[in-house]
């Protein structure tokens, strides 16, 4: 793979991971302009591509995996004036730093991740009870109760990641 193809790929799946989080997700208040926003997003992308995702370079367990998760709404919480909660939520950050990591797996880039994205359309495979929004997943906790739900469902030798990509459907 050339520079540019691997610079260009990069640049979609963030678009990808980025859309899927942010999208129709109310994230920042009304009055925040295109600059304002396109600044944020640069500086996310390159806080999780250079300081999160090098950690994935080997297995990461469910701890360190929610401190990233933390880390990065730590890191939101330096545009508090941009966002409508001052801060990005659980649900929002789990989904754009799984998303990333799927991606990333798929391509070989990384090793497998230890979670998948929660949203709504892998929820419909786990039990009723267990189901939430995940634009309002506000704490580790309740996250991770989601991510123990499917846990539940796998199959002898079967991981969390494999588990998605067998039971994702986009509509």
């Amino acid at each position: 793979m050339t520079l540019a193809q691997e610079v260009f790929l990069k640049d979609e799946l963030w678009m990808l991971s980025f859309g899927g989080s942010f999208q129709r997700n109310g994230v920042y208040n009304e009055w925040v302009g295109e600059k304002e926003r396109e600044d944020f997003r640069k500086g996310l992308r390159i806080y999780i591509e250079d300081v999160i995702h090098p950690a994935y370079k080997k297995q990461v367990g469910d701890k360190p995996h929610g401190a990233n998760i933390i880390a990065i709404i730590d890191y939101s919480r330096g545009f508090s004036k941009l966002l409508s909660n001052g801060e990005l939520n659980v649900g929002t950050v789990q989904k754009i730093l799984n998303l990333s990591l799927k991606y990333y797996w798929c391509l070989g880039w990384l090793p497998e991740p230890p979670h998948f994205p929660i949203d709504s359309r892998i929820q419909k495979c786990l039990p009723f009870k267990k189901r939430r929004p995940w634009t309002s997943i506000k704490t580790i906790d309740e996250y991770q109760t989601i991510i123990n739900s499917a846990r539940d469902l796998l199959l002898k030798g079967e991981t969390l990641a494999i588990w998605e990509l067998h039971n994702f459907k986009r509509s």
